[in-house]
């Protein structure tokens, strides 16, 4: 029983994050969520991503650049092949490790003061990197947040959405036709369904007092613990 209530405070948590600043769902539950109750992860986890990635995504799709957002797609279906590649042929931690690095060498730039510009050349590594850590490690925001970073609010929900709809139903596909996805993985979705929706109801309330500024340092801060996690947590 407390195991049961652990798991929905951390499904209600990271799924008011995501809400809120567009990424975080996964990196925030899928670290604690394995060792509490590994078989939701990663199918259930990648469901639960989907379904409140595609709520987002109509909300904010007034907000959704569509160039942008194709080009990205473009990078984070490379980024998945790439990580396949890797994990099959080469040590996909060193990789971690090196992705990481670059988050916290971004993160304190960011802090400083430099902001990414997006051009169809940021679009396409952020989206890689996202598409690769997503595939690696359950949890690829922090690029792509870091991308958006300076973006109005609506505009970064919009496109992060836009873009992890397509990652996440890449990703289930790809489990459920090798065998590693099922239905009790769409009955454990279930199970964690209101723990999503009453994260993504909580974030209504914080969305109404937090500004632009205010989105950004919560970017910044979960970008930051997600390289630290790459460098030095491994599962």
């Amino acid at each position: 029983m407390t195991d049961f209530v652990l798991v929905y405070v951390i499904l209600i948590i990271g799924a008011c994050l995501q809400s809120v600043i567009g990424f975080g769902l996964g990196m925030l539950c899928v670290p604690v969520l394995y060792w509490l109750m590994p078989e939701l992860v990663p199918g259930p986890m990648i469901l639960n991503a989907l379904f409140l990635t595609s709520v987002l995504m109509i909300k904010h799709r007034g907000s959704i650049d569509m160039k942008q957002t194709g080009i990205s797609i473009v990078g984070g279906a490379m980024g998945v092949i790439f990580a396949a590649a890797v994990m099959w042929y080469v040590n996909a931690k060193q990789y971690q490790l090196l992705l990481g690095v670059s988050i916290l060498v971004v993160v304190a730039l960011s802090i400083i003061g430099m902001k990414p510009k997006i051009s169809t050349i940021t679009s396409l590594l952020a989206s890689m990197s996202s598409g690769f850590l997503g595939t690696t490690t359950s949890a690829g925001g922090a690029p792509m947040g870091l991308l958006y970073q300076a973006e109005d609010k609506d505009k970064i929900k919009a496109n992060l959405s836009a873009f992890f709809v397509f990652i996440n139903l890449f990703g289930i596909i790809v489990l459920m036709l090798t065998g590693s996805a099922d239905m009790g993985d769409v009955k454990l979705f279930f199970f964690c369904l209101p723990a999503i929706l009453i994260g993504w109801g909580l974030s209504f309330v914080i969305n109404n007092n937090l500004n632009e500024r205010a989105i950004r340092s919560i970017i910044l801060l979960v970008a930051g613990l997600s390289g630290l996690a790459l460098i030095f947590i491994h599962r």
